[in-house]
This record gives structure tokens, C-alpha cells and sequence, in this order.
């Protein structure tokens, strides 16, 4: 989102403007200084079909990206019944409509209406024509799909998106898949996305599907990884990215629980698979192997290299990459989460975004286990601290609630809404979609870390 207000200045800051805000900081009362803070404007803000909006109780994974090239970020949700139980569901798609989300899946993506038990979804665009199309990963036997966007009609009108069974974009699996998630990334260097899906149940195991430049996909699982790197007991979650520096995508995947495919000694794990420049995978590493569920990369300290999250069913942890070692590999350090009553327990989905500006990554961490019942824990906020070179996280309400960070929470995006330039939060949750609105601060430094004068900052008046 570029920064288009007249009203911001952007320069470096002097130390007579440090003061400025340091003695602006002062004169609020200590009761508005909190961190960030956001209103709950679902009622305004969310316009659906009855049970797919503000009380959908369904399992809800989200998405969120600008679909149909208006400027404004759209939304997804791919839903089925909660937890480990059989049951389709419709999805949905959430445009953007000057800052109200409504729901047109009948008009732009009638296909979506379709019961599938969908556990995950991405927007990538997988044939080149630089519209994003929607990929969702099911579970329970079911086939995934591609959701082809139709970009706009010789009008200039979005024709929204469309799934043909009969073009085959992705095979068919036997057994009918139990898929968890999948990752995408363009691990042959044809300049179109790959996929990697994550199996659940150990009735398939992992499946490495590589684009054929045009959007269709073909398992080359076996030919390009080995069955150790492509085995998972309990598969949850998948990434591919760059983690060695190398130019080369990576894949990181959690195996949840169980030893299928690992060591002796190394039962849950999180792994990164490594590519040897070909599209072909020569060495796994095993990096986590405490108790992972979900992870989720970012660039935390700012040093080029990719870091990640990884929610544990015991106490969170995050891993900076310090390097690589002889063998060109990453090495991480691993910080375990203090002062986090919140993260000390199963969690779910976790999303990282700049909330306050500042140039520094946080975490957002929702708290529903998919596969175990339970909505009664809470999503959890942490806040990456300056300076960033040396960036550590902290849960800065000391885990006391929030009105925006409910409990039982599925999933969460944190997108522009209202284009304000401050990140809004969709927050997905057992009893319905939420939408809160960011307050925006009068004074924000971005980039700014203590003692650093010459960081640039931005000035509302």
C-alpha cells in the first residue's frame, strides 16, 4: 500500500523533533496509550448472506487480496463444519465496496457455493495473466480446485471467478486426500507458482505439484524429493520460500505429531526441504522439534534472511536465521516467548503484519486447534520491540483482553478496509466474522528505533 496522504511528511528526524513527540507521548493520559487500538464495526462494515457473515459459527480459513484490480483488498473464506468432523460447506467471497465488505459469491463465484470441506485457501496466480485465482485445500476424501479469476469483460467489468472440473488443472488423487494446507512458490524457475500440499492423515502423504507454466499441475512428488521429505504423520502446514539465501525456494513444512518420515528421536517437527537450484529437493533439516502446529515465515530482525514463528502446543517460539553453516544451510536461533500467558497452549492460524508502523514485523496468533474442540482460549497480539537489529517479541497487554482479540478465534487477516493506510483485522472466529477498524495514532514514527536520528519518520499533523 503506498503512502498517497498529503497530509504526511516524510523526513529525517531531528533531535528537536524527537522531543516533540517524546513530550507529545507524555501529554496523553496514560489510559489512551495503548498500543493499538481498533473499533469493531462489523455491523457497517459486513453485508452477507444469512450464516456465512457476522454469526457464521462454521470452521473458516481467510484469505485476503485485491481480486479484481480496483485498488481495494477483497476477502475469501473457505469454510466446512468445525474440528475433525465431516460436513461441506459453501465458501465465500467478500468484496470490497468503498470499505464494505459484501458478499457476492452467487454473482462472482457461484462455483464456491458448492459444499467442500475446505481447510485451507491462497490467491497466487498460477497462469501468468497477473490476476490472482483461488486455490482451496480439501479435506475428508474431497478433490482441491483451482478457481480460475476471469478477469474483466471487454467493459472493463470483473467477470469474478470460475472452476471447471473437466480442465484438470490439478490430478486426482486415490486415496481422496485429507490435505491440511498447502504452500506455493515457484520452485522450478518458470516464473509460475508450484504447489505443496500437506497431508493430515498419513492416507497419501505430501504432494509436491509442479506448474506447467500455464496453470496445470502435475505430481512430481516422487521424482524430485524423497519419500522421507514427503512423509507426514500429522502434516499441518506449509510454506516455500527462500531460507538459505540462495535464489532457490525452499519448503518448510510442520509435521504436527507421530515419526513417520523423521529420525528416531524426532517425533512433531518443522523442516525445511531444500532445493538444489532444479526443482529437486537433496537435504531436509529438521530445525524444530519441540511441539509445532502451525509456523509462519517473516524477515523479524530485518537482516534479508527469513525467519519464522512457530505456534507450539506447549509455550511459542520464534527462530531468526543467523546464517548458513559449511553446507550452505540455515541456522536458526531459537527464543522461546516469556511473559506470553496466551501462547502457553494449543493455538492455530498465525499471520504477521506491521500494526503500528513502525517498520517492525508483529505477530498475530489466533487460538482454535482445528482438529481438538475447544473455543475458550484467546488470540494473541505480539509486538516486535526495537531495535530491530536485535527484535524481540513481547504480548505487550501481558495477556489481559482486548474487545479485538476475542476468543476462539479460527483465523485472522489484517488488510486495508477502509484504505486509511493503517491495517484493519478480519478476525474469523467460532461464532462469526468480525471486522475492526484500526484507530489511527496522531503520532506514528515509521522506522524509528531509540538513539536512531537519522530514521526516517511520518508526521500526521
Amino acid at each position: 500500500m503506498t503512502n498517497s496522504s498529503p497530509l504526511r511528511i516524510a523526513r529525517p528526524l531531528q533531535p528537536w523533533l524527537a522531543l516533540v513527540v517524546a513530550l507529545a507521548f507524555a501529554a496523553v493520559p496514560a489510559a489512551a496509550q495503548d498500543w493499538v487500538e481498533y473499533v469493531d464495526e462489523t455491523a457497517t462494515r459486513l453485508v452477507s448472506d444469512v450464516g456465512v457473515g457476522a454469526v457464521d459459527a462454521e470452521e473458516k480459513d481467510i484469505i485476503s487480496g485485491d481480486v479484481d484490480k480496483d485498488g481495494d483488498i477483497d476477502l475469501l473464506i473457505a469454510r466446512k463444519r468445525p474440528f475433525s468432523t465431516v460436513g461441506g460447506r459453501r465458501n465465500v467471497l467478500f468484496m470490497n465496496e468503498n470499505g464494505v465488505m459484501t458478499d457476492r459469491t452467487a454473482t462472482l463465484a457461484p462455483d464456491m457455493l458448492d459444499a467442500t470441506d475446505d481447510r485451507d485457501i491462497i490467491l497466487t496466480d498460477v497462469d501468468g495473466d497477473t490476476w490472482l485465482d483461488a486455490i482451496t485445500v480439501t479435506t475428508f476424501g474431497e478433490q482441491p480446485r483451482v478457481y480460475m479469476n476471469l478477469g474483466n469483460d471487454i467493459g472493463g467489468n470483473w467477470q469474478g471467478f470460475d472452476w471447471v472440473a473437466a480442465d484438470n488443472r490439478l490430478p486426482s488423487f486415490t486415496p481422496g486426500p485429507k490435505f491440511c494446507a498447502v504452500g506455493f512458490g515457484d520452485v522450478t524457475g518458470n516464473g509460475r507458482p508450484d504447489l505443496f500440499f500437506t497431508d493430515y492423515d498419513n492416507n497419501l502423504e505430501d504432494k509436491l505439484l509442479i506448474n506447467d507454466g500455464n496453470g496445470f499441475f502435475t505430481d512430481e512428488t516422487a521424482a524430485r524429493m524423497t519419500l522421507s521429505m514427503a512423509s507426514s504423520t500429522f502434516g499441518t502446514d506449509a510454506h516455500i520460500a527462500d531460507f538459505n539465501g540462495d535464489g532457490f525456494l525452499d519448503i518448510l513444512k510442520n509435521d504436527a505429531s507421530g515419526s513417520g518420515g523423521v529420525p528416531p528421536g524426532f517425533n512433531s517437527n518443522a523442516r525445511i526441504l531444500y532445493n538444489d537450484g532444479t526443482g529437486n529437493f537433496v537435504f531436509e533439516d529438521f530445525v524444530y522439534t519441540d511441539a509445532p502446529y502451525m509456523t509462519e515465515p517473516g524477515d523479524f530482525n530485518g537482516d534479508g534472511l527469513l525467519d519464522f514463528y512457530v505456534v507450539d502446543d506447549g509455550q511459542d517460539a520464534y527462530l531468526l536465521n543467523t546464517g548458513n553453516d559449511v553446507d550452505g544451510h540455515a541456522d536458526f536461533n531459537t527464543v522461546t516467548l516469556t511473559g506470553s500467558p496466551n501462547t502457553a497452549g494449543f493455538g492455530g492460524n498465525t499471520k504477521v503484519a506491521d500494526l503500528d508502523r513502525d517498520g517492525i514485523l508483529d505477530i498475530l496468533v489466533t487460538d482454535v486447534d482445528t482438529d481438538i474442540p475447544g473455543c475458550n482460549r484467546r488470540m494473541v497480539v505480539l509486538q516486535g520491540q526495537a531495535p530491530k537489529a536485535s527484535v524481540s517479541y513481547i504480548d505487550p497487554f501481558n495477556g489481559s483482553p482486548r474487545s479485538w482479540l476475542p476468543q476462539g478465534v479460527f483465523d485472522v487477516e489484517a488488510m486495508y478496509i477502509n484504505d486509511d493506510e493503517w491495517l484493519d483485522l478480519w478476525i474469523a472466529t467460532c461464532t462469526g466474522s468480525l471486522i475492526f477498524i484500526a484507530v489511527p495514532q496522531d503520532i506514528f514514527l515509521d522506522g524509528f528505533e531509540s538513539g536512531d536520528t537519522n530514521a526516517w519518520s511520518s508526521v500526521t499533523p
